[in-house]
């Protein structure tokens, strides 16, 4: 089908494609190039082709990457300022992945990470590139060690929520502290 560019589309729900693959969602962002919102999650064929989509759509405030597994935003060079919530949680996105992410999404409000294989270092990229950063979620990341909370609620102001990952345990002394900074942190005991 020939379609003509649609710049006042602004939202679009591709979730749980199985078809979907580089090619279709980068022949989606050339005919919305004003999206805002693009929710691809689950969509088991993307990988490289989400940085040619954010190339072509650098007003995206809101991608959802969440399950999909061979997403891959190294070596692509893109600049979204706008974006505000980024979701790669189940992904096998790593810290050179956040580091280029953070880089390159400098307004993060929301950075949803649940059971990825980051660590504390490529929370620190993000922590110090991501200045405006309201809530991270980390449940579920193994290799990010429990001690980088107390850092994170100290060392980024605008942090107003955590996921801490596993092995955190949220003290009434600690608990108290941190709401002292006006940020809520969730263990996975709170989040039972």
């Amino acid at each position: 089908m020939e379609f003509g560019v649609q710049p006042q589309l602004k939202s679009l729900y591709l979730a749980n494609n199985s078809w979907l693959n580089d090619e279709s969602i980068i022949m989606f962002a050339s005919i919305f190039p004003s999206l805002q919102l693009l929710d691809l999650r689950s969509c088991q064929n993307i990988s490289k082709g989400v940085g040619q989509v954010l190339k072509s759509c650098c007003k995206i405030r809101n991608l959802n990457l969440a399950y999909c597994s061979t997403v891959n935003l190294l070596g692509i060079n893109f600049r979204v300022p706008q974006l505000e919530v980024l979701n790669l949680s189940y992904t096998k996105v790593d810290d050179g992945t956040l580091y280029v992410t953070s880089k390159n999404c400098r307004g993060l409000l929301h950075l949803l990470l649940e059971n990825s294989d980051v660590t504390e270092r490529g929370v620190k990229h993000v922590l110090e590139n991501c200045t405006q950063l309201r809530e991270i979620n980390l449940k579920g990341c193994d290799k990010v060690h429990a001690s980088v909370v107390d850092s994170m609620v100290f060392s980024r102001p605008s942090l107003r929520k955590i996921i801490a990952p596993p092995g955190f345990l949220l003290s009434d002394k600690k608990k108290k502290l941190f709401l002292r900074q006006g940020c809520i942190v969730c263990s996975e005991s709170t989040l039972l």
